[in-house]
């Protein structure tokens, strides 16, 4: 009898696993919960046992939530048990139902020496002052068990975007933390910096909304039209282009998305001037549709529209690659500050040496001809500044991307050594040493640094005079 309710207990425990994988999967691939009780039948026809109960969707989302919170409890005991430093990201949204939500994620070196950034928990607000998220972020991080002694001694940065409720000087959400954080590490998002830096520019340089506004028409015009869209796909197969997707550019996201767009439009010119020409000259429209298309056809092929498409072809080139490699996770703070002195230089260059699509557009303006298209002046079209708009994005960018915390931030006690971190992080790197190198040449950085972080001051400085006596017996 025992021996028959052991094997009771088995099986019940093997059907049990595999239904909580099958939910696991529908949790993990992004999938609706109803699909549960359709993968429960599928498996149940492959002759998997899945038992009696726990097959709807209900079952699949309470399942969700329990392995959710057991995987969250595993995550916290290892950062805590073993005294792994911790960054917290966030930022504030909405959901389809117009609920404001707080999204919380985690910065560690999770069960490994490399940090890992995971999403950690979905807050509902229920306020979206400054006070109200700082108390939902520290009431999620308490109750999923760091305690305030914990994170005293072990939260060292925290991230977010660049709105004022987050980034107020006298009481953003930033500044409360770091009234209670003296050591907290604040760093406004970089590529929410660099979209902020692009907006400077379109304040400062004329003709660049101009140049917006057009691109916005040429997005609704095939957007909001399948006819359009087919018939600009056909102009497109008739010149042997191969068609991109038009979107808009200088919106609301990363500048990757822009320069996409404006990289369509370049390839498909000839495409767009052959649609326009035909639907200008097409008697089945109305003569105002016909005058739109007409319209748009005369600033298309004016010589300053197709210098302005090669300046922010060029410029949004090298932001999009900038803004990649900033989103990338293993990029540190020394080698983003590296990349971005290297990206202002390239911008100040450009001021006086165009770059390579900037040139093909001075080209095409000396023939009047780009890609077997004739090309007219047309005065009420206004020509970017070629070097005013680099000379502008070079200083934005640099007065923007600074390697401390953004200035929005309330002053804290930690001022002076945060103006010092970049110096003191560079020290680390070997190729910024002096070809005469003393014995405690970065000692004093070296224990600012473990200052700021918190981590054993002696122990650090004895490690890098060994590391500095390792790589000077390789040279």
């Amino acid at each position: 009898m025992q021996k028959h309710i052991e094997d009771m207990r088995k099986a019940d425990y093997a059907s049990t696993c595999n239904v909580f994988r099958t939910a696991y999967k529908i949790g993990k691939h992004g999938r609706p919960f109803t699909d549960m009780p359709i993968d429960v039948q599928l498996q149940v026809l492959n002759g998997v046992k899945m038992g009696r109960v726990l097959h709807s969707n209900n079952s699949c989302a309470n399942i969700l939530d329990h392995i959710a919170a057991e995987m969250k409890k595993k995550v916290v005991n290892d950062i805590v048990m073993n005294e792994r430093k911790l960054c917290v990201l966030i930022d504030e949204s909405t959901t389809i139902s117009g609920k404001s939500v707080l999204v919380v994620c985690l910065r560690s070196a999770i069960s490994s020496e490399n940090p890992d950034t995971i999403f950690f928990e979905l807050i509902e607000l229920q306020g979206t002052t400054a006070k109200d998220i700082t108390e939902a972020l520290l009431g999620c991080l308490h109750n999923n068990g760091f305690d305030p002694h914990y994170l005293q001694e072990h939260l060292l940065a925290f991230a977010c975007d660049g709105a004022s409720v987050m980034l107020g000087r006298k009481a953003g959400v930033a500044a409360q933390l770091c009234s209670k954080f003296p050591y907290l590490f604040v760093w406004h998002c970089s590529n929410h910096t660099l979209e902020l830096a692009v907006c400077d520019v379109l304040k400062e340089v004329g003709g660049i909304n101009h140049f917006k506004i057009f691109l916005d028409q040429l997005y609704s015009l095939y957007h909001a039209s399948p006819k359009n869209q087919r018939e600009l796909t056909e102009s497109a197969h008739n010149v042997g282009q191969r068609l991109l997707v038009i979107g808009r550019v200088l919106s609301v996201r990363w500048v990757a998305s822009s320069e996409r767009t404006v990289k369509a439009v370049w390839e498909n010119y000839q495409a767009l001037q052959v649609h326009f020409t035909n639907a200008a000259a097409d008697t089945s429209r109305d003569s105002r549709e016909r005058a739109k298309y007409k319209g748009l056809n005369d600033v298309l092929t004016t010589v300053s529209f197709v210098v302005n498409l090669g300046i922010m072809y060029d410029a949004l080139t090298e932001l999009s690659d900038l803004s990649r490699m900033l989103q990338r996770r293993d990029m540190t703070l020394d080698q983003a500050d590296r990349q971005l002195d290297r990206q202002i230089r390239v911008f100040e260059s450009m001021v006086s040496t165009p770059g390579p699509y900037t040139q093909t557009a001075i080209e095409a303006e000396k023939e009047k001809i780009f890609r077997n298209v004739c090309l007219h002046e047309n005065q009420r079209v206004i020509k970017i500044n070629h070097g005013q708009f680099f000379r502008s994005l070079a200083e934005n960018v640099k007065c923007r991307m600074t390697p401390t915390t953004s200035l929005h931030v309330s002053k804290t006690s930690s001022e002076k050594t945060d103006s010092h971190l970049l110096s003191d992080i560079k020290v680390l790197q070997s190729d910024s040493w002096p070809a005469s190198l003393d014995i405690q040449y970065g000692d004093a950085a070296v224990r600012r640094l473990c200052q700021r972080f918190r981590v054993g001051e002696r122990e650090s400085v004895l490690g890098f005079r060994e590391y500095k006596d390792l790589k000077a017996s390789k040279t």
